[in-house]
């Protein structure tokens, strides 16, 4: 007989004579959500009927078994929980809308920004350790909605925290950081991030110059890494992105003498090649000049791209940086006077920006119009 056979007759044993026992309910919610039994856990949740001393239990509950993958019975807790929480401004009520934050994230590109703009407001109530990833993942969903100045400020806000947090290369923090959870990334990787967010949004925005300078800011964080041996190679990796970022800028900003250079390091870092392309694409349609040369030594392959990015919000990123090489493309093969080249990638722009329904890109897209009936030239991003 499986374990759950009698699970509908075991809720009136955790409220015998109509009052709920705590060392019964709490295991009895968590297997029901491990096994899928939603009719229980709703009917739970009914009798308990917000009791405030069961919100900590339910709490407790959602954290444990809030995993990797979506499941929406943890969800169900977690909007329970916001229901019954009169606090607003309580640190519960802030993890609560930040897992609901990650777990409502998915493909469709409008869904994020809503589930973006509806946690934004209650980040500054989350616990240190939770708003280092919170600030990193906005990041990326600003970058995917191409909000520079949102961005900006996410960058700014993300590199204060780090700074507070573990000090820099001159100054040590105030006091250590003790998190009371296992942080999602390693340090070097939200302390490093900050930096490289505010060099895209500030490329964003045509601020070349000044992007270039915070590539100094992450090139070496040995200071941060100590002596442990694992961190050598990141840091490594670290000095050659800071760099390669560095002769991007330059590029973006018409030093076309370090072409040849950038063309180099991309090849050597197959896993910078799509937004290396978008800043060779930009260039060489900003300053109309030829990169044909160049392009035939890096296939453009979605696939295989994505094959090379872990978290689903990594894939979502390479998945509209994709979208916006495609973008970058056409405008470069119109320019050079090869317009069914420029058609193909045009409409692999929009097939692709239909699947992540992102709604800047089909504007950015229909802006190409313009450009075939040679009325203006496309808006620049």
């Amino acid at each position: 007989m499986p374990e759950d056979a009698f699970f509908d007759l075991y809720i009136d044993e955790c409220f015998l004579g109509g009052r709920p026992n705590r060392s019964r309910i709490e295991p009895f919610l968590e297997r029901c959500v491990e096994l899928g039994h939603p009719a229980c856990i709703e009917e739970v949740l009914r009798r308990l009927d917000g009791e405030p001393r069961y919100l900590p239990v339910i709490f407790r509950i959602a954290e444990r078994e809030n995993k990797e993958e979506t499941n929406p019975l943890t969800i169900r807790l977690y909007e329970y929980l916001l229901i019954h929480n009169g606090d607003r401004h309580s640190v519960e009520n802030a993890v609560c809308r930040y897992r609901l934050f990650l777990l409502r994230l998915n493909e469709d590109e409008e869904n994020n920004s809503r589930v973006l703009n509806a946690f934004s407001p209650y980040r500054n109530n989350l616990p240190d350790e939770l708003k280092l990833e919170a600030l990193t993942v906005m990041g990326s969903l600003c970058f995917n909605r191409m909000d520079a100045e949102e961005l900006n400020t996410v960058a700014d806000e993300l590199i204060s925290l780090c700074l507070r947090l573990f000090g820099s290369k001159d100054q040590a923090p105030t006091k250590p950081f003790a998190p009371d959870r296992e942080l999602a990334r390693p340090v070097l990787a939200y302390y490093s991030q900050g930096y490289v967010m505010k060099q895209i949004a500030l490329c964003e925005k045509g601020e070349f110059k000044e992007a270039e300078a915070y590539s100094a800011r992450y090139e070496d964080l040995s200071w941060l890494a100590g002596t442990d041996s694992a961190n050598k190679e990141k840091l490594a990796d670290l000095a050659l992105f800071a760099h390669a970022n560095r002769i991007g800028c330059r590029l973006l900003g018409g030093e076309l003498e370090v072409l040849p250079e950038y063309v180099d390091l991309l090849e050597i870092h197959p896993q910078e090649r799509v937004p290396g392309l978008i800043v060779l694409l930009k260039t060489a349609n900003a300053y109309r000049i030829s990169v044909d040369e160049y392009l035939p030594r890096f296939p453009i392959d979605l696939q295989r791209l994505l094959e090379t990015q872990g978290s689903m919000y990594s894939k979502q990123v390479g998945r509209n940086r994709f979208a916006r090489l495609l973008y970058q493309l056409s405008i470069y093969h119109f320019g050079r006077g090869r317009i069914e080249e420029s058609l193909q990638a045009a409409l692999q722009s929009w097939e692709l920006s239909h699947q992540l329904n992102n709604h800047r890109m089909f504007r950015l897209l229909a802006s190409l119009t313009l450009m075939y009936n040679e009325q203006s030239d496309p808006p620049d991003l």
